[in-house]
């Protein structure tokens, strides 16, 4: 029997488990935490609350004999980390550079940035950009943590750069 995730590491609260048997025409229990083996197929998809889990699978051939040392499967759901803007510019502003700070509230975390919608990429704090274009823009950053987690819904933070005097 064998069991393995459907995604590498759980961060949403809907996981699934893949499994099988080196019998034919096996059927399956299943088991989520302290619940009682109920029949389920494969691929057994779940929806569990963060914190640690166990799930456990066990095969029952054709006679109903049941395997006897269930397959199991530790698994931890977890918060992603979150965001936040600590300083920068916000609403109209009269220098064409702009210098964000911001942190997370998981330990060391890593951050990825991006301005007016280009692609993310790493970042420290604090981001520092020049020669901007008079007009909007929009920096976002978001936080992974050291399992690789990302933030779901990166910080953002608009402002408007506005160095013409008017005529």
């Amino acid at each position: 029997l064998y069991v393995g995730t459907a995604e590498g590491g759980a961060l949403d609260a809907d996981v699934g488990f893949f499994f099988s048997s080196n019998e034919p025409l096996t059927t399956f229990e299943c088991a989520l935490d302290g619940e009682l083996f109920s029949s389920c197929e494969s691929p057994a998809q779940y929806s569990a609350a963060i914190g640690e889990h166990l799930f456990r699978v066990r095969a029952v051939d054709i006679a109903l004999n049941k395997d006897a040392t269930p397959a199991t499967w530790e698994f931890t759901v977890v918060e992603a980390p979150e965001t936040t803007i600590d300083s920068g510019p916000s609403g109209t502003v009269r220098q064409n550079s702009a210098s964000f700070a911001f942190s997370s509230d998981v330990a060391n975390p890593s951050f990825e940035c991006s301005l007016d919608d280009a692609e993310f990429g790493t970042c420290t704090s604090p981001a520092d950009f020049s020669n901007l274009s008079d007009g909007s823009h929009t920096f976002r950053v978001r936080a992974i943590d050291q399992a690789g987690h990302v933030d779901a819904s990166p910080a953002s933070r608009s402002w408007t750069v506005d160095t013409t005097a008017p005529d």
